[in-house]
């Protein structure tokens, strides 16, 4: 017996996707990635009502650090139900730079901020990469 009695197998062809199928590959993208930085928001707002409680047990936060701080985490909140909207990135991009500045409450927040500003700038970049939206400052205002 050959080889030419045996059935060959028919290998599946590679078929390149249609510009319908990609939009819908990038739609899903977005959605994906706008609902991680949504993610990224809530945890900051329970970071930012949570570490400074933990951190000031016994001389406590004062008035105003408490109003600023409850503020804070209600925007954040907000702006995490709101990342669907065209300008729900540029509002979460302007409040990390807002949970960045509550260092200036209480130091170690600088560094929880930072750490938050790296995974927001992580997320945008994909996004940017799997969506094909605009790169550098751009990036920020989605």
């Amino acid at each position: 017996m050959s080889g030419e009695d045996e059935p060959q197998a028919q290998l599946p062809q590679l078929v390149e996707p249609t510009a319908e199928q990609l939009a819908q590959r990038a739609k899903r993208a977005d959605k994906a990635t706008r609902g991680g930085l949504a993610g990224i928001l809530g945890l900051e707002a329970l970071v930012v009502l949570l570490v400074p409680r933990a951190l000031a047990p016994t001389e406590g936060l004062g008035t105003t650090a408490s109003v600023l701080i409850f503020t804070l985490a209600g925007l954040l909140i907000v702006t995490a139900g709101m990342q669907r909207r065209s300008w729900g990135i540029a509002a979460g991009s302007a409040l990390q730079l807002c949970f960045i500045a509550t260092g200036f409450l209480i130091v170690s927040l600088f560094l929880i901020g930072a750490i938050f500003l790296a995974i927001w700038l992580r997320l945008l970049t994909l996004r940017q990469e799997l969506v094909g939206t605009p790169d550098g400052w751009r990036m920020l205002a989605g």
